[in-house]
């Protein structure tokens, strides 16, 4: 039998360390879900999280899911690859204001609770506790649409996804 911690607003959790997203859930379900919504903030959300996530890489110095895309948002944003995505930052901006919770973490906390509102969506597991972004991404780490296979492929490579990998995110 696995102990749990029981939160103040007396939800229950297998890590105490989890009860401070309680209420970000609540408040996003609320106010960034539209009620927990399917919708395009759920939609950009998810987007965002990729964007954030595939800045990882080794030999460039890309960190990935750090939340450099929010916290260098004057940068990342800029980049071609992430047209459009000044919005769902600037939606999520006052969230992680509110809330004492790393930008990295609340964009993929965010991530995951819109894909859970979508019917036949996946369950994305969530981990706490990634720091806050110390560089922005460098740029032409998203792969586009105008990229040949090898190119996305080796990007892919880079980021630590195998070829296999690839194409199971695609299929």
């Amino acid at each position: 039998n696995q102990k749990r911690a029981t939160c103040a607003g007396g939800q229950t959790t297998a890590n105490a360390a989890c009860c401070v997203l309680f209420p970000i859930l609540e408040e996003i379900q609320e106010h960034l879900f539209q009620g927990g919504e399917c919708g395009e903030e759920a939609h950009e959300s998810l987007r965002l999280t990729f964007h954030d996530a595939i800045g990882f890489s080794p030999p460039l110095g890309g960190g990935g899911a750090d939340g450099s895309i929010i916290t260098f948002k004057d940068i990342e944003t800029a980049f071609h690859a992430n047209a459009g995505i000044d919005e769902i930052v600037k939606a999520q901006m006052p969230f992680i204001a509110k809330h004492n919770i790393s930008a990295g973490d609340f964009v993929q906390f965010a991530g995951a609770v819109g894909a859970s509102n979508c019917p036949g969506a996946p369950r994305i597991p969530f981990f706490l506790g990634r720091p806050n972004a110390k560089a922005p991404s460098p740029d032409h780490l998203v792969p586009e649409p105008f990229n040949s296979v090898n190119q996305i492929l080796a990007r892919m490579s880079d980021a630590g996804f195998s070829t296999v990998e690839v194409v199971w995110l695609l299929a």
